[in-house]
């Protein structure tokens, strides 16, 4: 069984995977640690998993690798989808860039091999996003992705678009017809990117070592994981 960390435990999409991961246990699954930055969100998630999940107080900004690295010691998996949700660009520095760029040397210190990143559609093209409003978040997601490559881990980027809060619908768009997604800004229901990490974690063989942008679409998540 995997034993997973979720760095970001706290956002929208780490309280879906959470949930995701709980379901899957204990056929797929130990008893994931949830990363979060403050006490109330420690108390909040020791109130509503109770002993289904470990829970650590950890803030990234301010912990050094050692500290991340003695956290995450035992684990297989750490995804890390944390981010500055929109509260200053210098947090988008600290959380996005630097707080990935510790993580993954912490896996590196701790013998964590797999490495799940959520990062941002065209993160790799500075033509897409250069002149645009986002060109701070997207230097650090496009630093972060280069760092997480050079590493020695087993990793997987994914490259979700516009964030939705809807329920899943369970199918995704294929990465060749991508762009037939733009006039929706590439959008993906937030269920839907917690239900393909967990395909992620549970298909090493498909997804370790890819890029993997994502919008939603019209063919079933299985058959999406299956051609990659």
């Amino acid at each position: 069984m995997l034993k997973v960390v979720i760095v970001g435990a706290n956002g929208k999409v780490g309280r879906l995977l959470l949930n995701k991961i709980i379901s899957a246990s204990p056929t797929h699954f130990d008893k994931p640690l949830a990363i979060v930055r403050t006490k109330d969100q420690v108390d909040y998630f020791t109130e509503q998993f109770q002993d289904k999940i470990n829970v650590s107080l950890t803030s990234i900004e301010d912990s050094t690798v050692d500290d991340i690295a003695k956290k995450i010691s035992g684990y297989d998996a750490v995804v890390f989808t944390a981010g500055a949700g929109g509260k200053g660009v210098e947090r988008i520095f600290t959380v996005d860039l630097d707080g990935c760029c510790k993580t993954i040397e912490a896996c590196g210190k701790a013998g964590v091999q797999r490495f799940i990143l959520v990062s941002a559609i065209h993160a790799e093209d500075r033509e897409k996003w250069y002149h645009t409003a986002l060109r701070n978040y997207y230097i650090a997601k496009r630093a972060a992705e280069h760092e997480l490559k050079w590493s020695n881990l087993d990793y997987t980027i994914l490259q979700p678009g516009s964030l939705g809060l809807e329920k899943g619908t369970g199918k995704l768009c294929p990465a060749i017809d991508i762009e037939s997604k733009k006039d929706s800004y590439y959008q993906i229901q937030r269920e839907d990117l917690a239900t393909f990490i967990v395909a992620s974690l549970l298909n090493p063989s498909k997804t370790i070592r890819k890029t993997i942008p994502l919008a939603n679409g019209d063919e079933p998540i299985s058959e999406f994981i299956d051609k990659l």
